[in-house]
């Protein structure tokens, strides 16, 4: 072991080398309030596995940046994690999954002659005692804590009593990461002899308990705080997210129960954000996207140093932007979901979101994988809610805008985003934001609608695109074919010519819908290209209605189709006045440019 002194911008700092076992044994640790979620993915843990786990020897593992939270006299002391809490975590996972593997080896070879099922049961108790260890007392402590419930109740103590928590975003990580191991583990066992299995799982254990890291000690709570910002710019991994989460405990709060509800409140923000997401930078995007929504944009990494600077010595300022950012992430955790329904209305509450045709534009952009947009859609759902200077109408408008656009730009033509069309979306958002009247509002939108109208794409080249629309799901497509033909895309396109007919109202549920050939598939060939997949040979059903239709031909199909289809559009009912029992390829060309055109004309016109 090893001692030294040494100073981050004057801050006192001791350090240890210990391995693993070293740190279980002797402390407790906890993961602070201020700290970020489990973020391992799969390349990390297999780094871990491949150069820690089947290591030869000892393995140096990093640092980890604590300090005392707690001491004890007769007992071990808790240090509050600052940096290393991933790596002490996964360890944590990795040895749970050992501890359970060698119960299962227990009781899968009891009835074995030549196998002593009591050496798995002790190796698996000396395994837990790594993950909950008791004091002089009896009382039994956690060797980390950590603020999930499902870690306590999986991975250190499963007979715990279960909370009935619902698992957060680390959370779901956390179990990944040991369904990982579990996998692993299992796969490294497989083949041998009970035996062999329990050597096999010690070694793995040994491999986990000899690695080594460097604990580093501070003072103090506060140097906590400081460091975990200066770790940040010396490169540390750390997102967006974790420095405005230190950031607002930090200067929101003066004591520790005011501490911990900033805490809490962060972690159900996050929890609403997250809300189906995968991606691990979801909390970020959202905090640059909810500032861009209401003020002058930023690049993201530049963006920590604007929040600074606007809360900087104002514990204030700290809440009302935590505030600001519970209120946006009511709106944001609707947003890129296709299955977002309309919400019911409540009186005297303004909710964009129990407006149908806002609703439908919301789902229409998540359709088409459009995030672009949403610093508008947060200010316009925002600017309802908390003032009257926008009416229902000029919501509807401003995002119908918006998703004619891309349905255009993006949809058809695939026109990538650039830093100028996120900007024009910021600058509405921020008009805007500041707009004191609904003359106001109407000057904002007129003025979006200009910009959008002159960077349309080519009307030849827009035509060109929608007559290819197609839709095949028998046949196998390339990821590029498939996008284009998505039940769910190309219901959405039908019922939109519905919609602007007055048909149908507002805010149909596009998955209770089926797509009717109207020229069978079974006359079509294997080609995706084929006539009887273009968009002019579909039409919208009602699923029952669908079924009931089969392979029938026109003339049969025709009087049903009228009457239920979504939209029976002149070109159907020329169909129809034909008597023919199958349109031709020049009928279904004919029709799928008669619906381009309407489309561009009418039904996504700017």
């Amino acid at each position: 072991m090893t001692e030294s002194t040494s100073s981050i911008d004057l801050i006192p700092i001791k350090s240890q080398t210990k391995t693993i076992q070293n740190c279980f044994r002797e402390f407790l640790y906890e993961v602070p309030n201020f700290q970020r979620p489990y973020s391992w993915t799969q390349e990390q843990l297999s780094d871990f596995w491949n150069d820690v786990i089947l290591a030869n020897g000892d393995f140096f593992f990093g640092s980890t940046v604590t300090w005392v939270s707690e001491k004890r006299a007769l007992f071990n002391d808790t240090y509050s994690i600052i940096d290393g809490q991933q790596r002490l975590t996964t360890s944590t996972i990795l040895l749970s999954v050992v501890r359970d593997t060698l119960r299962e080896v227990a009781d899968k070879y009891d009835n074995v002659d030549d196998f002593d099922t009591n050496t798995a049961t002790s190796q698996a108790t000396a395994t837990q005692k790594y993950l909950m260890i008791e004091d002089d007392d009896g009382k039994s402590h956690p060797v980390l804590r950590r603020p999930e419930p499902m870690f306590y109740e999986k991975i250190q103590k499963p007979n715990a009593i279960p909370s009935g928590e619902k698992w957060n975003g680390s959370a779901t990580r956390i179990g990944e990461a040991r369904s990982f191991f579990e996998e692993k583990i299992l796969a490294a066992i497989k083949g041998l002899t009970p035996s062999e299995q329990v050597e096999r799982l010690k070694g793995i254990r040994s491999n986990a308990l000899k690695a080594r890291v460097i604990q580093v000690e501070l003072a103090s709570e506060e140097d906590g705080f400081l460091v975990f910002e200066t770790l940040n710019t010396r490169g540390a991994d750390l997102r967006l997210s974790d420095l405005v989460k230190n950031l607002l405990i930090r200067g929101g709060a003066t004591g520790a129960d005011d501490r911990k509800a900033v805490a809490d409140r962060w972690d159900r923000l996050v929890d609403r954000v997250q809300l189906g997401r995968v991606n691990a930078d979801v909390v970020d995007r959202f905090i640059w996207q909810s500032w861009n929504s209401r003020r002058e944009a930023v690049r993201e990494p530049e963006l920590f140093k604007k929040i600074s600077h606007m809360v900087v010595g104002n514990p204030a300022a700290h809440v009302s932007y935590l505030e600001e950012l519970e209120r946006d992430a009511e709106n944001y955790a609707w947003l890129e979901d296709e299955s977002v329904q309309v919400q019911p209305k409540v009186n005297g509450m303004r909710n964009a979101f129990a407006l149908p045709d806002f609703v439908d534009s919301v789902r229409a952009l998540a359709i088409f994988n459009v995030s672009v947009a949403n610093s508008t859609i947060l200010a316009v759902a925002r600017k309802f809610r908390e003032t009257k200077f926008i009416k229902p109408a000029q919501v509807i408008e401003a995002l119908r805008l918006v998703e004619a656009f891309h349905f255009q730009y993006t949809a058809l033509t695939n026109g990538g985003s650039t830093g100028g069309t996120r900007g024009r979306y910021n600058r509405f958002a921020v008009r805007l934001e500041s707009a004191k009247s609904v003359a106001d509002v109407a000057l904002a939108i007129t003025d979006l609608k200009e910009k959008l109208r002159a960077s349309l794409p080519d009307r030849a080249r827009a035509l060109k695109e929608f007559c290819s629309l197609f839709y095949a799901p028998s046949l196998q497509l390339t990821q590029k074919q498939k996008l284009r033909s998505r039940k769910i895309f190309i219901a959405y396109v039908l019922m939109s010519f519905a919609k602007r007919e007055n048909l149908l109202p507002a805010g149909q549920n596009l998955t209770t819908w089926s797509i009717e050939h109207i020229k069978p598939q079974s006359n079509a060939s294997s080609k995706y290209n084929d006539p009887v997949y273009s968009i002019g040979n579909l039409t919208l059903l009602t699923e029952r209605l669908n079924s009931v239709l089969g392979d029938a031909p026109l003339s049969v199909k025709a009087a049903k189709l009228k009457a239920g289809s979504a939209f029976f559009d002149r070109e159907l009912a020329s169909w129809e006045a034909s008597g023919s029992d199958s349109p031709s390829d020049a009928q279904i060309e004919a029709r799928s440019l008669f619906l381009a055109t309407d489309a561009l004309d009418r039904v996504w016109r700017l």
